[in-house]
């Protein structure tokens, strides 16, 4: 079996030819038997051979069968949705700084009994209801940024009604605010990076999830050409063992024309007998050899006619050429690590772990929290001149706010920190220890080739 250092060269070619052809819809042209012709792309390979039940003869070359493999392999189409499931992870990351609107609104009718006639009056004799009725309106939209501040900016509106109203200048009364808060982590959550590495660790996770399609497509690409290569050989067995067939016959035709003149024993023809028996058994099990290899190339290629995998007999056009070919083992181990999708794998995965780790210390430290914001209040008789009120400027408040909270023992955020550490470790090992697994790789690789 040629190994993948030997083919890589050969596997770049078809894969370039193969994705080229796919994303410009080139039409490749598959020749079909005298019994019945047609024409199929590999855009369309898979829906053409399931209406095409009559089709019983195909001619494949070697790209034409890579084509239909990328076009309709399962593993392919698995990798496609691992891509597209990684990117959604990337939209769930970003979507944390999508702003917020909030709406509440809330109605309030009380009674409640005045014992009092500084609430009720001075022409309150008796115990009597005190009636109080508020409706509340609030709109606040809210965003956080990348440095980890909330921004929010309030509208408020809240109309206030009570019966009796011995004090108050305006009955019913509108009072509201507008207030624009920031709150940004000075310590804990605070930062850039800290608020930006969801997502620079979630586009990792998508180069990885290209580098796994990259990894299936040579993988698919190498099974297509094994299979191939495979049904070719088989067709070539058949031919050799029909040759002996042939031979066979001939040697017993001539046994018989020689015991009939009396000239060879008639042992001679049981002998001869067998051999042709024994030659017909390797032509049954040799064709059997080609229905199964041409069912495992079907099988990769997913080559189906409706439910089941299609019984239309591929004729391979290619034949294998030898070319002698020479390896320097410095180049080919140099050439492994750059191109080896599985390292690059594991590189991807170090550098998300050690972001991880530096999430992770900043979640050691103790929430600092400062506070700033502003808010102007309005007062009136209405909405319209409640807002009047507020947008005057002349009710203005500003306010600063610095909580601070310490979290006693803090085991929970030192055990993430202390595992993203040992993730990360782990992670350099792994990378290590594949690179030693490919210099051996490729050192075994290039003594075989050679």
């Amino acid at each position: 079996m040629i190994t993948r250092n030997k083919k890589f060269k050969k596997y770049c070619i078809y894969i370039s030819v193969a994705i080229y052809i796919v994303l410009l819809n080139l039409k490749v042209s598959s020749s079909i038997g005298s019994e019945n012709k047609a024409q199929i792309t590999p855009k369309a390979a898979k829906q053409n051979v399931e209406m095409s039940s009559n089709l019983r003869y195909m001619s494949l070359s070697l790209t034409d069968s890579i084509i239909y493999a990328l076009q309709n392999n399962f593993d392919i189409e698995i990798s496609k949705l691992d891509s597209r499931i990684e990117d959604y992870n990337i939209t769930v990351e970003k979507a944390r700084f999508d702003p917020v609107v909030k709406l509440t609104g809330s109605i309030e009718n009380d009674e409640e009994p005045i014992n009092s006639q500084l609430v009720g009056g001075l022409e309150t004799t008796s115990i009597s209801p005190f009636v109080e009725e508020g409706k509340t309106a609030d709109t606040v939209i809210q965003s956080m940024i990348p440095t980890g501040a909330t921004l929010s900016l309030e509208y408020n509106i809240f109309s206030d009604f009570v019966d009796p109203n011995p004090f108050r200048l305006l009955n019913p009364a509108y009072q509201n605010y507008i207030e624009a808060k920031i709150t940004q982590p000075l310590l804990k959550g605070g930062g850039w990076f800290y608020n930006r590495s969801p997502i620079y660790i979630a586009r990792n996770n998508k180069t990885i999830s290209l580098s796994k399609f990259k990894v299936t497509t040579i993988e698919i690409t190498d099974s297509v050409q094994e299979a191939y290569w495979n049904l070719v050989k088989a067709i070539e067995d058949l031919k050799v063992v029909n040759k002996s067939l042939e031979r066979a016959e001939d040697l017993l035709k001539k046994n018989k024309i020689q015991v009939e003149a009396g000239t060879l024993a008639p042992i001679e023809i049981i002998d001869a007998e067998a051999g042709v028996a024994s030659r017909v058994e390797a032509v049954i099990s040799a064709e059997n050899t080609i229905k199964d290899k041409e069912d495992e190339l079907k099988r990769i290629m997913n080559f189906t006619d409706g439910e089941v995998i299609s019984d239309a007999i591929i004729t391979p056009t290619d034949k294998p050429v030898f070319e002698p070919k020479k390896f320097e083992l410095k180049d080919s181990i140099k050439l492994a690590m750059e191109n080896r999708p599985e390292l690059q794998q594991l590189h991807l995965k170090t550098e998300n772990a050690g972001m991880q780790t530096k999430r992770r210390k900043n979640e050691l430290l103790p929430a600092l929290d400062f506070t700033t914001g502003i808010r102007y209040a309005g007062l009136g008789d209405e909405v319209s001149s409640a807002n009047d009120s507020v947008f005057s400027e002349d009710f203005q408040g500003e306010f600063f706010t610095l909580s601070l909270a310490i979290p006693i023992g803090n085991r929970s955020a030192r055990s993430q920190y202390n595992k993203s550490k040992t993730e990360e470790r782990q992670a350099n090992i792994n990378v290590k220890k594949k690179e030693l697994d490919i210099v051996v790789e490729v050192r075994v690789s290039v003594r075989q080739v050679t």
